[in-house]
C-alpha cells in the first residue's frame, strides 16, 4: 500500500483537483484507491459529488480519541464511488465539522499518528491512499505527512512558486528530524500555460533544482477540469479527450513507474 499526501501551504495550487483526478486515473489501471479529504472545506468530498452536510460520518469520527463515543474505524466512514472506476475508488470523505478537529488533537498523546493508525487499521485493504491535505501546516497536514510514504507537491510555474515551497520544506524537515518519518518528495507542475514563456523559465528552474523529483507531466491549464470539478465528476468521466484527462492518465502512469524504480529524493 502507497500511502502519498498532495500537500503544499499555499492554496489554489490545484492539490484536490490533482488528488481526485491522480486516485481516479490510478483504478484505470486497476489499482484500488481510497482518497481521504483532510481539509475542513470538504472539497475532494465535494469534487466526487457528495454533499458534505448530509454526511453523519466523516474523517472527525475516524480522528477521535479512541475513549470517545464518536469514534469509527475508517471502514465504518468510507464511502464506494460505485459510478466511477467498478468500484475501485473510495472516499473517506469531510465536512466543516472535521474543523473542530485541531482542537480535539491538540493535547492528545501521539497525536500525530491519529490518521497513520486510522489507515493501518482499515478493514479494507488499498493498492494506494491519496491524502487530499488542507493549505496550512497545522496538526492535520502532519498527520497526512507522519501517515504517508510520499508526498506530491503541486506548483503552479511562476515567479513565486519555488519561494512558496520554502515553508513547506521546513515542515517536511520538521517531519523527519522530530518524528523521525522520511517522505520521498516529488513536485508536479499544475495549471500550467506551456505557451507562455515566463512558464517555461519557471519549468525549467524548477526542473533545475528539483532535478529528478519533478514529474516528467505537466498538468497543463485546462478548462475541462474547473468543470469537472464543479460537476462532481473526475476528468476522465467528464471529457476523457480533454488535455486533462490525457495529462492526469500520464501522470498515473509515471506514479506506478516508481513502484518499480527507485528514486533518489533525499532534499534534508
Amino acid at each position: 500500500m502507497r500511502i502519498i499526501s498532495i500537500a503544499n501551504q499555499k492554496g489554489g495550487v490545484a492539490k484536490t483537483t490533482t488528488s481526485i483526478n491522480l486516485g481516479t486515473c490510478l483504478t484505470e489501471f486497476g489499482k484500488k484507491v481510497l482518497l481521504i479529504d483532510m481539509d475542513p472545506q470538504a472539497h475532494t468530498t465535494i469534487g466526487l459529488g457528495i454533499e458534505p452536510n448530509e454526511l453523519e460520518r466523516t474523517m472527525l469520527n475516524v480522528l477521535e480519541p479512541n475513549r470517545s463515543p464518536n469514534k469509527l474505524n475508517m471502514e465504518d466512514i468510507v464511502i464506494q464511488m460505485t459510478k466511477f472506476s467498478d468500484g475501485n475508488l473510495y472516499v473517506a470523505p469531510s465536512n466543516i465539522d472535521f474543523a473542530s478537529a485541531e482542537y480535539k488533537l491538540i493535547d492528545q498523546i501521539g497525536r500525530e499518528d491519529f490518521l497513520n493508525i486510522g489507515i493501518q487499521n482499515c478493514k479494507i485493504k488499498f493498492d494506494y491512499v491519496i491524502i487530499d491535505c488542507p493549505p496550512s501546516l497545522g496538526i492535520l497536514t502532519i498527520n497526512a505527512l507522519k501517515a504517508s510514504h510520499e508526498v506530491i507537491i503541486p506548483i503552479q510555474p511562476h515567479y513565486f512558486a519555488l519561494r512558496g515551497i520554502e515553508e513547506f520544506m521546513e515542515t517536511i524537515k520538521i517531519v523527519h528530524q522530530n518524528l523521525h518519518h522520511f517522505l520521498e518528495i516529488f513536485v508536479l507542475v499544475t495549471i500550467a500555460d506551456t505557451r507562455s514563456n515566463i512558464a517555461k523559465e519557471v519549468i525549467e528552474e524548477t526542473r533545475d533544482f528539483f532535478k529528478e523529483r519533478v514529474f516528467k507531466t505537466i498538468i497543463r491549464k485546462n478548462i475541462s477540469l474547473v468543470e469537472a470539478s464543479s460537476q462532481g465528476i473526475p476528468i476522465i468521466y467528464y471529457n476523457p479527450k480533454s488535455h486533462g484527462a490525457e495529462d492526469y492518465s500520464e501522470l498515473a502512469q509515471e506514479v506506478i513507474s516508481f513502484e518499480k524504480e527507485e528514486v533518489s529524493t533525499r532534499l534534508y
